[in-house]
């Protein structure tokens, strides 16, 4: 018999197989710095603060799931995970795995992956067992059920095993949910091109009316050249709604812990550093409500309890990452904040070769000699994206430095008021062509401008 979870399953896999994601170019190169914090010896590090033992550095040959894959990840975390790593590549999407498989082969990234296509919320589908590491990224909010996943990664990963999540931040997503209606009261489907760029259409003309949605929209370029990131953010198939304290709640009866969360934009930066300790529940809560976090929920997870109760020894040679990384230039990322931007040449691959350094040793040398002398804020921010550590410095001094809140207050983001929207007889005249074309009736021409009007409210 089917059920709702099999149908939730089968919309998202056809949507994947129709508009595999990110879907980049093939042979475009891919900068597999900017993945710098997606991988284990990452959260491994992140959870190390806290005093406690990662799965990852005893055992023999960790085992590493990629949940929910995509065509991106498993290439880019060839370059991350130690050979000695057995990755295993989920995803329910054959097109998706097809090109993840070509991308490697095309970057003659040979080594070993385990591929396999399914969905991780299939219990007939056995997730690896013993896993020392987790990543889904944009996953879990597309499922049927997402705790009960998050309950399976639990009971896979090993005492100590770590994980990355990242799920949407579903307040800050409103206005995204009211275009979402107004598409699927004007039956715009993602299988048809007219159908795609006629929503493209609509939503530039009325960014020209509505001031709120231009920024919106200005910071999402890609989103309206790419036909599968088009899809994905304004016609899933499938988006659960649900707020932090949702998650939080899953992660906990999962057997899981919050270890940090990445704060990518900034939005944090009156807190202590959220990547060594999460975020008061009720101070994220605020941030949420009055839009000065709109960031999705990046997290590292780990499971509680120690390595050793699992019969982990704890003496696994230290990772060797592949020797081209470092060579690289260090992530752009790093030197886009205003604390960051004016770091030197010199200092910049200092910090990078540094970071790759860390990664691979258990007792990692003191950086203090030479970044003890970076400016305060600087060192701030590193700390607060993971460029550094705590553990990095001997001083007392330098290790509360890189915990401690960037700013005293961060004020709420200013919008742009409300336009008329409602009364643009331009916008009104191509919403009933579009109901026209579709054979829809008109009866709905004012519930789609209501959507349209309301998505303006921050």
């Amino acid at each position: 018999m089917r059920t709702s979870q099999d149908d939730i399953g089968a919309k998202v896999a056809a949507q994947y197989e129709a508009f595999p994601y990110p879907n980049y170019n093939l042979l475009l190169p891919l900068r597999s710095q900017e993945a710098y914090a997606s991988h284990s010896l990452f959260a491994a590090r992140v959870l190390e603060q806290q005093g406690r033992p990662a799965a990852i550095r005893g055992a023999a040959r960790p085992a590493i799931l990629l949940a929910g894959c995509g065509d991106t990840l498993p290439y880019l975390l060839t370059f991350w995970e130690p050979r000695r790593h057995r990755l295993t590549a989920v995803d329910l999407s054959a097109a998706n795995l097809r090109r993840a498989r070509l991308r490697c082969r095309s970057g003659l990234r040979l080594r070993p992956i385990a591929w396999r296509q399914s969905n991780v919320e299939d219990t007939e589908s056995d997730l690896p067992d013993g896993l020392s590491h987790i990543e889904s990224y944009g996953v879990l909010h597309h499922l049927a059920n997402p705790a009960r996943v998050l309950e399976r990664f639990g009971r896979s990963l090993l005492p100590g095993g770590t994980a990355r999540i990242m799920v949407y931040n579903n307040e800050a997503r409103s206005w995204i949910r009211h275009v979402q209606k107004a598409f699927t009261l004007l039956g715009l489907s993602a299988f048809r091109s007219r159908d795609r760029q006629a929503g493209k259409s609509l939503l530039e003309r009325l960014g020209t009316v509505a001031p709120a949605l231009r920024v919106r929209f200005a910071a999402m370029p890609g989103t309206f050249t790419n036909a599968s990131r088009f899809v994905d953010t304004f016609l899933h198939a499938r988006e659960a709604r649900l707020g932090l304290e949702y998650w939080l709640d899953a992660i906990q009866m999962a057997g899981l812990r919050v270890t940090g969360v990445y704060d990518r934009y900034g939005e944090l930066d009156d807190l202590p550093n959220p990547l060594l300790e999460a975020p008061p529940l009720e101070a994220w809560l605020d941030r949420i409500e009055d839009r000065r976090f709109e960031n999705n929920f990046e997290l590292y997870l780990a499971k509680t309890g120690s390595p050793a109760s699992a019969g982990i020894a704890g003496s696994a040679p230290a990772p060797k990452l592949p020797s081209r990384q470092f060579l690289k230039s260090p992530p752009e990322a790093w030197f886009s904040y205003p604390e960051t931007r004016g770091l030197s040449w010199i200092n910049r691959h200092k910090i990078w070769s540094h970071f790759l350094g860390a990664l691979c040793r258990r007792d990692g040398a003191s950086a203090e000699a030479w970044a003890g002398g970076l400016a305060p804020e600087a060192l701030q921010r590193l700390g607060r994206i993971g460029a550094f550590f705590p553990e990095d410095f001997r001083s007392a001094e330098l290790r509360d430095l890189l915990r401690r809140p960037l700013y005293d207050f961060m004020e709420p983001p200013d919008f742009p008021g409300p336009a008329p929207v409602l009364g643009d007889r331009a916008l009104r005249s191509e919403v009933e062509g579009i109901l026209r074309e579709g054979n829809r009736p008109l009866k709905y021409l004012d519930a789609v401008m209501k959507r349209l009007d309301a998505a303006q409210t921050p």
